[in-house]
């Protein structure tokens, strides 16, 4: 007979930012209300007499991805030729077994792409022409995610502050995350049999080069999850990100310590020790059920529902954690 987890929850992010966000401005009650949304999507999988982790994490990044709001899905950012291509993934701790897609366009939910990759064939990630004949040989309906009117407009600024040269536009990055105000979209959570599961979906970065694939498909990276440690995601640089393995980092420091709430901290100085500030942000979930979030950005916003709680917990910048 399966012991099972008196303790069990779900933790989501939409991205960090260097800018603070206002949580009485609309675009604070828009976020706000997207999250509350979401997190009640994984939550309710959760609380089903035989709802899984995996099922939980799917069904919140599904509804991130639908809102429009966030870089991911169909908010999706654009590239330097002006596409959309999005990365997702989604991990199993139970085996972990996962799956990932890159370079993903034409399919308007890549993390349930990603889940098909995972459990319905022998590989592990899939990119470019290949995610949109996996995803008709699946029966499952493509349609042209076309830009937004907001997306147009940010890349045309950007594109008109561009280098004319093929060089690292280390400062025009750095804009254009300010301008996007948002990122990756991830979930972390654990069921009542205490598996652990993760995902995470994205735009990527504006005016990347056509066929960059970031941290959100890369294992070990941009996610991470072993019910043996815990669960996490990442959000931020993804070049940075995939560089120090960072999702592995925190899991592997879940292993061997069991204050949550500290590793997340340990795993962002490790960031900022290496690459700077406002390069990212994590969330995790150890095999006891702690969740955390750390962050060295000025926000991040996250809600967070457990089998403990009365109501959802939406926070949205950094000095409002409290985990």
């Amino acid at each position: 007979m399966v012991k099972l987890h008196s303790d069990f929850g779900i933790l989501i992010h939409s991205g960090a930012s260097k800018l603070r966000i206002k949580k009485s401005s609309k675009r604070g009650k828009a976020i706000s209300k997207s999250l509350r949304s979401s997190v009640y999507c994984g939550f309710e999988y959760l609380e089903a007499k035989n709802g899984t982790a995996i099922d939980a994490v799917e069904a919140a990044v599904a509804s991130l991805e639908d809102s429009g709001i966030f870089n991911a899905g169909i908010g999706s950012s654009i590239t330097y030729n002006k596409q959309i291509e999005m990365d997702a993934a989604i991990m199993n701790g139970k085996e972990i077994s996962a799956g990932a897609v890159g370079m993903v366009q034409n399919t308007r939910n890549p993390v349930r792409l990603a889940r098909l990759v995972m459990e319905r064939t022998d590989h592990v990630m899939i990119v470019s022409e290949g995610t949109t004949e996996l995803s008709r040989a699946f029966g499952n309906k493509t349609e042209y995610l076309k830009p937004s009117p907001r997306a147009i407009r940010t890349y045309n600024h950007l594109y008109k502050n561009m280098k004319k040269e093929w060089k690292k536009n280390y400062k025009l990055l750095s804009t254009a995350a300010a301008a996007a105000d948002y990122g990756t979209v991830g979930a972390v959570a654990i069921d009542r049999e205490g598996n652990v599961a993760s995902a995470v979906s994205t735009g990527g970065k504006w005016l990347k080069l056509h066929g960059r694939i970031g941290d959100s498909a890369v294992i070990g990276g941009g996610l991470y999850a072993d019910n043996e440690s815990g669960a996490a995601c990442a959000t931020g640089s993804g070049e940075y990100t995939m560089r120090l393995c960072l999702c592995k980092y925190a899991c592997d420091q879940m292993k061997e310590r069991h204050n949550a709430s500290l590793v997340s901290q340990d795993t962002i100085a490790l960031l900022t020790r290496r690459f700077g500030s406002n390069t990212g942000g994590v969330i995790l979930v150890n095999r006891k059920a702690q969740f955390a979030a750390a962050m060295n950005t000025e926000s991040m916003p996250t809600a967070l529902l457990t089998s403990k709680m009365e109501r959802i917990k939406v926070t949205l910048n950094k000095n409002e954690i409290r985990y």
